[in-house]
């Protein structure tokens, strides 16, 4: 995948903690459900387009769900289709993407591109 330089989250992740309906405009809808969602979003102010996945693991313990937030920037209908294709396991062959890991017991959540160099 390419690097979105052009995009404004390339340099401050941490504005993805927003709303995302203030930062994205939604394209298309894959999977809509509790514990696991994926969309493609674009971003509202370059253009850029983004393979979302939320995943929530369920913490029947604690009630503590981790929970995970993936953006992977893509340029094709075939980039799209492969991500649509993977596992959630299988998305983090992908580089780079914005990660929003927010595990069991944590205080806040961990924002960062894994990729980026």
């Amino acid at each position: 995948m390419k690097n979105p330089t052009q995009c404004v989250l390339w340099e401050n992740p941490e504005l993805v903690r927003g709303p995302s309906q203030d930062f994205f405009e939604l394209m298309e809808t894959y999977v809509d459900d509790s514990h696991l969602s994926r969309r493609l979003l674009k971003c509202r102010e370059c253009g850029q387009l983004y393979f979302f996945e939320f995943y929530e693991e369920i913490d029947w313990v604690d009630g503590d769900d981790p929970q995970y937030s993936t953006y992977i920037p893509v340029e094709t209908g075939e980039e799209v289709q492969a991500l649509k294709n993977s596992s959630q396991f299988g998305l983090l062959q992908f580089f780079p993407r914005l990660q929003i890991d927010f595990p069991k017991e944590a205080k806040k959540p961990k924002i960062w591109w894994n990729g980026k160099e």
